[in-house]
């Protein structure tokens, strides 16, 4: 069962990071990553010998987090698919991890949206490979690809996660140092 949730960890990293650049590219964040997160998650939770329980009260802080996000989305200040994916990754989170990652979306997405205005005020200067790798920063009068503070405020969270894998913290640590 240890491989299993080695695997699912490792598909949530890579369909986040698909979801990310996604965003940044063409401003929108298929249906099948969201979807495909909540299957893996399941997957992982019955992998790690995760109680019912838990995983139930993990399903409880997917579903408060789309309602959150749908409240954004119709504020404007979300798209739809920002939405799910804010959904899908508060669903691996959990309880009460879910508030850390919220702040930490929050304080991104401010340094995401400071990213983009300094980026799309130097169009010009930027190579055209850069500029079409994630045309979503670089349009002017286009919404800001809020997946990308969504997945950098996943990546801050990982290390704190119920649902990582025996080992990886030790994987992490070598990263960031």
């Amino acid at each position: 069962m240890a491989i299993i949730h080695n695997i699912s960890f490792i598909a949530f990293i890579v369909l986040i990071l698909i979801a990310a650049r996604s965003d940044a590219k063409v401003l929108r964040i298929p249906n099948w990553i969201s979807l495909a997160l909540l299957v893996n998650f399941l997957i992982a939770g019955f992998a790690a010998g995760m109680p019912l329980v838990d995983i139930a009260i993990s399903l409880g802080v997917g579903v408060g987090a789309l309602v959150v996000g749908f409240v954004l989305f119709f504020l404007r200040l979300f798209g739809g698919g920002d939405a799910k994916l804010y959904a899908a990754i508060a669903l691996w989170m959990g309880w009460p991890l879910v508030g850390y990652y919220s702040v930490a979306v929050l304080l991104l997405g401010g340094a995401v949206a400071i990213i983009a205005v300094l980026l799309r005020k130097g169009l010009g200067l930027w190579p055209d490979w850069l500029v079409n790798s994630a045309r979503g920063l670089f349009e002017k009068d286009k919404a800001l690809p809020y997946g990308l503070a969504i997945v950098a405020g996943a990546m801050v969270t990982i290390p704190r996660m119920a649902l990582l894998p025996d080992g990886w913290l030790d994987i992490v640590d070598i990263i960031v140092i």
